[in-house]
């Protein structure tokens, strides 16, 4: 497991980071063509509560079977609708994702994941950035889970045009600096 350190409202926090290879995928909700894939949970510990303890979590993949080389969006299949940029938002939210494909082709993923607020406020539509890292797999006849690894603020700031693309009504703020790594 990997921690990263955050401040939110000038108190301490850490995301907890742990990925593993999916060996039962129905305990998990997911189907067969997710075994060995990783599961990824990313748990938020925040001193603060109520309101300052609400967050989400904004990821974006890149992966060789897309239609595209540049990291996207991760789609969020059950409200696909909706303009929200957080695959996952609320108290202390937990990430959790578990990719899986059903053809065996050689393949790289890599996911961004970021922890992120929002202004408890009517109408507020901007994004802040406040810990990322990355994890994802290659498949070439076995698949190999890549290390968890903390980004930079400079990688959610590259991230930028393509989350204004997917979400024309939010504001993503250039990222603060932000915590280091404990492992």
């Amino acid at each position: 497991m990997e921690q990263f350190d955050f401040t939110h409202h000038a108190l301490p926090g850490h995301v907890e980071v742990d990925v593993v290879a999916n060996e039962d995928p129905p305990s998990l909700g997911c189907n067969d063509d997710n075994l060995g894939f990783p599961a990824c949970t990313a748990k938020v510990r925040y001193v603060g509560g109520g309101y300052q303890a609400m967050f989400g979590w904004v990821q974006l993949v890149r992966s060789t079977d897309a239609t595209t080389v540049d990291f996207e969006m991760d789609p969020n299949f059950l409200f696909p609708d909706i303009d929200v940029p957080y695959c996952y938002y609320g108290y202390k939210p937990t990430l959790f994702d578990s990719p899986g494909r059903t053809h065996r082709d050689d393949l790289d993923w890599i996911a961004h994941s970021f922890l992120a607020a929002t202004p408890i406020e009517q109408g507020a539509r901007q994004v802040t950035p406040l810990q990322g890292f990355s994890w994802g797999f290659t498949r070439r006849r076995t698949i190999r889970l890549a290390p968890v690894l903390p980004l930079t603020p400079n990688e959610w700031i590259r991230h930028i045009p393509c989350l204004r693309a997917a979400y024309p009504s939010w504001q993503f703020d250039p990222a603060p600096r932000w915590g280091e790594r404990k492992g």
